[in-house]
This record gives C-alpha cells, sequence and structure tokens, in this order.
C-alpha cells in the first residue's frame, strides 16, 4: 500500500492526536484556551485559542467521518468573538453523535461579544472622563452598551431617577407635551433619544427637537396602536437618553460617535484607568443552523458564559409592540435578536449556562425547532426576551409558515361542536405546521432583572409554539409579564396549544409597564395547562395581574395556583371563551380575587376556599441557586 504524502500526514496528524488525547473514550475532545495558538493541534497540551479554529477541527472531523462524540472544550478566561460563530450541518456532522461546546469542569469560561477598551482615560472635568476610540469615528463602531470589570453601566438618561409625566401629544403623534420643564439649552442637542412606555407599548425613537414644554420625535411616537394610548391619563412614563449634558450620575456614559469619543461620568476620586472596561461589537454570539433538508441534531451548550453583547436600534426606532416585538407600522413585525439562536435542529441541550448582560435576547427557538431543554441556567440583565420559542425574526401575517393558522379547524369546530382532542391537534400540527417549534422543555433556571433595557419585553415568551413545559422556574424584578403564551387576538385555533406552565415561583413583576401579569395568555389554546404557580407582588405602574388569560383565551386548565400582593386582579379574564376550566386556586380575598367575563357575558367567580400561603420551596428550580 503507498504510504501517504508528507503534505497528508501534515493534515492528519493533528486531528489524529485528538483522539489519542483521549485514549480509548467514547469523545474526541478538542482543547481551546485564551493562551492557546490556533496554530496548534487542539490538544489538552497543545489547545487552539479560538471557538472559530475548533469550530474548523470539528468540520475536518466530519468530513472525515464521526466515529465518537465530539466536546470543544474551553479552559477558564474569556473569548471575544469578532464575528458571531455559525454553525451548521457542516460544522456539527450528522446527529449520529453529539457534539458539546462546554466550558471545563470547575473553570470559568466566558464568551463574549464585547472587546477591552485601553486604559487611556484623560480627566476632562470634574469627575468626568474622556477615552478616544477611534473606531467608533462617524459611526464606524456604534455600541449602546458599556461594561466596566463586568457590571452593566448606564446609558446618560433625563431624568436621573423616575420618569417625566405626559401632559398631551399632538403634531400627529409627534409631540409629546411634559408637565415638567426642560431646559432652554437642551434645544442645541443631536442624538437624543425618547424613550416613552403606553400600556404595554415601549418605544425607543430618535429625537428631532427638544422644546421646554416637551419633545418632538422625527416620526410618530410608537405605532399607531401604541401612541394612541399615550396620553395624560395613561400612567406613560417617559424619559430621554444619549447626551453627554445628561451624564451627570456616576456610573453615566456617553459615546460621541462622530468624533469617536467615549464620556464617563465616575464617582469622587474614582479613576476608570483602574478598571476594564468593555464595548459591545456584537449582538449575537452563536447561530446554530440547520435547513429544511439538513436540520442540525444533537448538539449541547453546557458549563458556559455568554455575556456583554448589544442590542439593536434601526434609524427609525423601536416601536413597541407586545412582548419585546417591535414595529415601524403595520406591514411588518420583528422579534428579538438572541446571544444563542437555533433554527431547523433538533434534540438541543441548553445546561447549567449564565447568560448576562445581554442587549437582546439569551435563547431563540425559531422556525424548524424540536425536543429541546433549556435547564439549570441563569438569565441575568438580559436586555430584551430572555427565551423565546418560536420566534419569527421579521413576519408580515401568514406570509409565514410558523404564523399560519390551522385553516379548517374554525369549519370542523362549527360542524362537530367540539374542540379537536390531543392526538388530532399533534397529528395536524405535523401535517399543516411541521416546522412550527414542538417539544421544549424551560425548566430549573432563574430570570432575574431581565427585560431591562426594553421594558415591554418579558421573561420567557412563547408564539407559535405547542407541546412546551414552563416549570420550576423562578422569575424576579422584571418590567413586564413573566411568561407570555400565544399570539393570536381572535377567534380560532394556531399553532400555540397543549403547553404547560407548572409550579413556577413568580415574585416583582411588572414594574414599569402595565397591563401584564406572571403568566399570560392569548387565544384559544387547547391542551394549555397553567398549574400550581405562586404569583407575588404583580404590579409597580397600572393593570397589573396573577394570570392574565386576556383576549378569545379557551379550552385551558388554570387551577392550583396561589397568587397574592397584586395590584389589581389575582385572575383577570379578559373576553374570555366558555370553555375555561378554572378552579382550586387560592390567595388573597377581595372583589377582584378573579374577575372577567366570558365571551356570552357571564361572570367568573371568586377564589373559594381561602388558604395561607402554601411552602414556596415547593415552587421554582430545583437546583440550589447561584450565588
Amino acid at each position: 500500500m503507498k504510504s501517504p504524502s508528507l503534505p497528508v500526514l501534515r493534515q492528519i496528524l493533528p486531528l489524529l492526536s485528538l483522539f489519542v488525547a483521549t485514549g480509548l473514550s467514547a469523545t474526541t475532545v478538542i482543547w481551546v484556551a485564551p493562551t492557546g495558538r490556533d496554530d496548534a493541534n487542539g490538544t489538552q497540551e497543545r489547545p487552539f485559542a479560538t471557538l472559530a479554529r475548533a469550530r474548523d477541527a470539528v468540520r475536518e472531523l466530519v468530513q472525515r467521518g464521526l466515529a465518537d462524540d465530539i466536546a470543544i472544550r474551553l479552559r477558564a478566561g474569556t473569548y471575544e468573538l469578532r464575528e458571531t460563530l455559525e454553525l451548521t450541518p457542516d460544522d456539527l456532522g450528522d446527529g449520529r453523535y453529539m457534539v458539546t461546546l462546554g466550558g471545563h469542569k470547575g473553570e470559568r469560561a466566558v464568551v463574549t461579544g464585547s472587546r477591552t477598551l485601553p486604559s487611556a482615560w484623560r480627566r476632562v472635568g470634574d469627575n468626568l472622563w474622556a477615552l478616544s476610540v477611534p473606531e467608533a469615528r462617524n459611526g464606524a463602531w456604534l455600541f449602546r452598551s458599556l461594561f466596566r470589570s463586568g457590571e452593566s453601566l448606564r446609558r446618560a438618561r433625563e431624568p436621573d431617577e423616575g420618569f417625566y409625566t405626559v401632559a398631551g401629544v399632538g403634531d400627529e403623534r409627534r409631540r409629546i407635551i411634559l408637565h415638567e420643564r426642560l431646559p432652554a439649552a437642551w434645544s442645541n442637542l443631536t442624538g437624543v433619544e425618547l424613550n416613552t412606555i403606553a400600556h404595554w407599548h415601549f418605544n425607543r425613537q430618535p429625537v428631532q427637537e427638544i422644546a421646554e414644554n416637551g419633545v418632538l420625535a422625527r416620526r410618530g411616537i410608537g405605532t399607531d396602536v401604541s401612541s394612541a394610548r399615550l396620553s395624560e391619563k395613561s400612567h406613560s412614563r417617559v424619559w430621554l437618553e444619549n447626551a453627554l449634558v445628561f451624564a451627570d450620575t456616576p456610573g453615566e456614559w456617553y459615546l460621541d460617535s462622530t468624533a469617536g469619543e467615549l464620556y464617563l461620568r465616575t464617582a469622587p476620586g474614582e479613576d476608570p484607568n483602574q478598571a476594564v472596561f468593555r464595548a459591545p461589537v456584537l449582538r449575537e454570539l452563536i447561530v446554530v443552523r440547520g435547513t429544511t433538508e439538513r436540520p442540525v441534531s444533537n448538539v449541547q451548550f453546557r458549563d458556559l458564559e455568554l455575556a456583554e453583547t448589544d442590542w439593536e436600534m434601526p434609524a427609525e426606532g423601536r416601536l413597541g409592540v407586545q412582548a419585546g416585538a417591535w414595529a415601524f407600522d403595520r406591514s411588518r413585525t420583528f422579534s428579538p435578536g438572541a446571544a444563542l439562536r437555533f433554527i431547523y435542529a433538533r434534540d438541543l441541550r441548553v445546561l447549567s449556562v449564565r447568560f448576562r448582560d445581554l442587549g437582546d435576547g439569551a435563547v431563540s427557538f425559531e422556525i424548524g425547532t424540536r425536543d429541546a431543554t433549556v435547564s439549570a441556567c441563569d438569565f441575568l440583565r438580559v436586555g430584551s426576551n430572555a427565551v423565546q420559542v418560536g420566534r419569527i425574526p421579521a413576519y408580515t401575517g401568514i406570509g409565514h409558515p410558523m404564523h399560519a393558522d390551522f385553516a379548517d379547524s374554525r369549519s370542523q369546530v362549527d360542524e362537530r361542536g367540539v374542540i379537536p382532542g390531543a392526538q388530532e391537534l399533534w397529528d395536524r400540527s405535523q401535517r399543516l405546521t411541521p416546522e412550527a417549534p414542538a417539544q421544549v422543555m424551560v425548566a430549573d433556571n432563574t430570570f432575574i432583572d431581565c427585560g431591562h433595557l426594553d421594558y415591554g419585553s418579558v421573561a420567557v415568551c412563547l408564539t407559535y409554539a405547542h407541546h412546551v413545559t414552563i416549570e420550576h422556574n423562578l422569575f424576579r424584578n422584571l418590567p413586564y409579564s413573566a411568561i407570555n403564551v400565544g399570539w393570536r387576538w381572535a377567534p380560532g385555533l394556531s399553532n400555540a396549544h397543549s403547553n404547560l406552565i407548572r409550579r413556577n415561583r413568580i415574585d416583582g413583576i411588572v414594574r414599569q409597564a402595565g397591563d401584564g401579569a406572571g403568566v399570560y395568555l392569548v387565544g384559544e389554546q387547547p391542551g394549555t395547562r397553567v398549574l400550581e404557580n405562586y404569583v407575588t407582588d404583580s404590579g409597580r405602574n397600572y393593570w397589573s395581574h396573577g394570570i392574565y388569560p386576556d383576549e378569545f383565551s379557551d379550552h385551558m386548565e388554570i387551577a392550583g395556583n396561589y397568587i397574592a400582593g397584586v395590584l389589581d386582579h389575582s385572575i383577570f379574564m379578559h373576553k374570555n371563551g366558555p370553555n375555561q376550566a378554572v378552579h382550586a386556586n387560592n390567595g388573597e380575598s377581595g372583589p377582584t380575587a378573579i374577575n372577567g367575563t366570558t365571551a356570552r357575558g357571564t361572570r367568573w367567580s371568586k377564589f373559594s376556599p381561602e388558604r395561607t400561603p402554601p411552602d414556596p420551596s415547593l415552587y421554582g428550580p430545583r437546583r440550589p441557586l447561584s450565588p
């Protein structure tokens, strides 16, 4: 037999060494370390330096034919991504063998979308410092987040605490008139952004002009729907961001994107050169992307930290619709991105991953995803929807397959007078909309301070998806609802059905926006059950509930939940259908314990019987919580 040539040996020897490093084990390990080199061979002794090089090494193994599982193992340290890491079937194989990307046991591996800024701050005023960032000149690098030693800093804003209040809206919805007087000098400011909350709508958009009595936006404030709710009586909240004059509180910062100068207000005696500052270059870290013909399968991420991404701000603004989704008008709606995205992927696991300081979302399961688990993860300071199941990046209605409803379901229900059974619903899903996400488990996670950049977003957003379980999670300190299930405000069935929300602990929600709840549901959802959740402290603004089945909700079971300390209703049923099974729910007494009307006009009853609070340890994650 002819011996391999020297060039061929140079190609295969590094790959063979990976197998040798693991001996006879069933997993081939590819090692990565901050001190490694991409011209090394990826062994524990000679690790690679980047995830991209490790990905390429897996691809080379795939091309030769995998013989066992693969693990990309990261040693302790920070890994800066300069571009989003794409993983496709060419990189991961056909699914017969598992591919894992994770940290080495007991070590902290951080994958980040930010880069370290130089320690070259110079004092330019009393407790005001500046840093030249040449890469940011003329808008070349327009970052909207800043991190100091792992802490997310606040972009310069006014007022520093609280909000401006609305006296009126005029000039074709472009001008907001405030009760408060604004400084005359602000009329010369440019690049300022207007932030408004009206009920459940959060809007962020560019300012054209600032006057002493209010602000003129470049276009209509919010969408034609959301701005109609912005008024003196709407419990609205208003603030301004992004001007140097606003940076008057320690920790506030401003980027002059024309001159490429970054400004920071510090505490007295603080020297920013003694800290590490980072600014994001990416909005998304990892995208796992299959196709209809070649879906990705058998992939897991574990024992990692995914951190420090930026948020999306189009030139015309980000005008809230519902649960983190935003638009410009009625022609198209967009959903926030995520640090970790899955498209046409199956048999997925996200385990013991810490997501922190993200501009938009953390994890999204999109078209063609199925059989996934997110468990034992911590979500901290995620900017928008932390977990999205059924994310549609940009959709226009029934033109997108995940948005399509079961076309013949309404006529069948009318003819037979009964809702389709569980097996029939599953069969219909496989036949009519097989690309809708299904069989996803979100369990034993913590969601704290999520939605901290988009006050209209939620912690877990389930739109068009079915057979999803959301159980034993902790939700705490959220600006709006904790869990959103459903995406149809009209009669008829959709791809949202057969979902389970159970044994979640939900504390401190609806802090900024209004018209929300611990669990919000909408539309007909046969097979969906909301069982034994513990909801407390809901509402610091307007119209806040414990559990909220909204318009046309029907064919659900809501049972065994305990609700206390809510601003308005423990369970509020707004225009529900007549087939809701609501029983054995308990909590505080009062005339608004359960309220609302059915589609037929009949009212629901109050809690009965009342009982003392249950043991809180029975709710939330079944694991020790991270510090």
